[in-house]
């Protein structure tokens, strides 16, 4: 098998059961089975994002461990990062169509992380930016 061909699981961990957290796994899984380059960039993610749709107080945690990517439902301490905003905001973003620092810097999501992960929520976002073809 060749590096970056070996599969990621994306589960929903600790009784998951929010429509965001079903969300998160089925964009994750898809982006990630379509791609080994993505697959290989999810191994190394090491961290715990946290989304929160905040017009309808629905958060996730997303946990990337050495074993796959888990996704609870809550903001499940420690977080390296957080992304908050509305819920349309959170799904272009992760459906790749927005970049989480342009997001921020306009106004539309508040994106926070610690100095240990600072570049978290780029990482997360460049498993799931569309390739320029896909974009239009």
């Amino acid at each position: 098998m060749k590096q970056g061909d070996e599969r990621v699981e994306v589960t929903l961990a600790e009784g998951a059961r929010s429509g965001l957290a079903s969300i998160v796994q089925q964009y994750l899984d898809q982006q990630l089975s379509e791609s080994a380059a993505r697959r290989a960039r999810a191994a190394k993610l090491r961290g715990r994002l946290g989304l929160s749709a905040t017009d309808y107080g629905v958060s996730v945690t997303v946990d990337f461990g050495p074993h796959g990517i888990a996704i609870m439902d809550g903001m499940q301490a420690p977080l390296d990062a957080s992304i908050a905003g509305p819920y349309a905001s959170l799904t272009r973003l992760l459906q790749g169509r927005t970049n989480p620092l342009v997001e921020h810097l306009r106004g539309r999501l508040k994106v926070t992380a610690t100095l240990r992960n600072l570049l978290l929520p780029l990482r997360v976002h460049g498993l799931v930016k569309l390739s320029p073809e896909r974009a239009r």
